[in-house]
């Protein structure tokens, strides 16, 4: 950052100084965020200079400029900005929600309890293994924009999720085998009330790790990194 700063010229300093005040009193942007966006722009103000360019061609006013990176669009996280155990714990607990809510319901209509549900224990490190294994192929199969993957490296990750899918299908079966003793099945009701805790960790993981989307927000992000990625590439 200081090194940075010493190769800009006085006036474009200024100009990331007012820039950086601006952010700061943008309660919407993290500290982190913030510094990400204006590293971008004094990366740019630098390599501007050697073509003569002013800060105020490249971006007006640094108002003007706030306003730019103000855009939700650019500001947005993509999906491989993202940490994997926050787009893991959403897929996973997405995963347990669903389930809870169908075994509960099931159960609940159902005259004989006696063979049907999952036991609890299985329930839970099956949304966990699949959320974590769906998460890991998910970031391993989707090009980052930033980092074009070549043709050889795809095949790969192909490779990688053929992997993946073994590890999920041999976990399942194990897990499946785990004796009632320590894996019981669950009255209807608990079921329920595990779907409705799971939903209240969903959302909570959302706000705090900022993600947004539907019930499965890590396809979504993959779908917009294709598409980018796509793009870069032409």
């Amino acid at each position: 950052m200081s090194e940075k700063k010493e190769q800009l010229t006085k006036k474009n300093e200024d100009f990331i100084f007012r820039f950086k005040k601006l952010l700061l009193q943008n309660s919407q942007l993290s500290t982190d965020k913030i510094m990400e966006v204006t590293n971008e722009v004094e990366q740019k103000l630098i390599e501007a200079q050697g073509t003569g360019q002013t800060a105020a061609q490249l971006y007006g006013t640094p108002t003007q400029a706030v306003q730019q990176f103000l855009d939700p669009k650019k500001l947005a996280k993509k999906l491989h900005d993202y940490k994997f155990w926050n787009l893991a714990a959403d897929t996973s607990l997405a995963i347990l929600m669903l389930f809870c809510a169908v075994f509960g319901l099931s159960l609940f209509f159902s005259k004989n309890t006696n063979n049907q549900g999952a036991g609890i224990v299985s329930l839970f490190l099956i949304a966990a293994l699949g959320g974590s294994i769906y998460t890991a192929v998910i970031l391993k199969l989707t090009p980052d924009p930033k980092k074009i993957k070549n043709a050889k490296q795809k095949n790969y990750r192909w490779l990688y999720l053929i992997g993946a899918i073994a590890a999920w299908i041999i976990g399942f079966i194990v897990l499946g085998l785990l004796p009632k003793v320590i894996n019981p099945t669950l009255p209807p009701v608990a079921y329920i009330i595990l779907a409705v805790v799971a939903y209240g960790a969903f959302r909570w993981n959302r706000q705090y790790s900022g993600l947004k989307g539907g019930f499965l927000a890590i396809s979504q992000l993959s779908q917009q990194a294709r598409l980018e990625a796509a793009q870069a590439k032409k």
